[in-house]
């Protein structure tokens, strides 16, 4: 498989572009004079190099993600965590409230 050939199958597997960010990077390439006859056409060692960095950013932002998502999984627990000690706490102080009760009604009896 030629090296076009590897650069046409790696562009397609890109996703479509969001209209969006196409609107934006046309927005800044027309304030800044560039248009497609003044564009320097790419070799394919740079094309090459683009979509590596291109996939370098990609992982980079897929950790950042997977990262957030684990935050969050830990912060769940720990929240559970919490919970599960307050409601222990609550039984405590129910058990403690019972034991006043019990003590203050055996000292109306004596």
């Amino acid at each position: 498989m030629s090296d076009n050939e590897k650069l046409k199958e790696e562009l397609s597997k890109l996703p479509a572009v969001d209209p969006m960010t196409k609107m934006l990077v046309d927005n800044v390439l027309k304030k800044h004079g560039v248009t497609k006859d003044k564009m320097k056409k790419l070799s394919d060692e740079e094309k090459e190099t683009f979509l590596k960095m291109l996939n370098d950013v990609k992982e980079k932002a897929q950790a950042l993600v997977d990262n957030q998502n684990q935050n969050k999984n830990n912060n769940k627990t720990i929240t559970e965590k919490n919970i599960q000690r307050t409601e222990k706490q609550n039984t405590r102080r129910e058990q403690l409230l019972q034991q006043l009760k019990q003590k203050r009604q055996n000292k109306k009896e004596q």
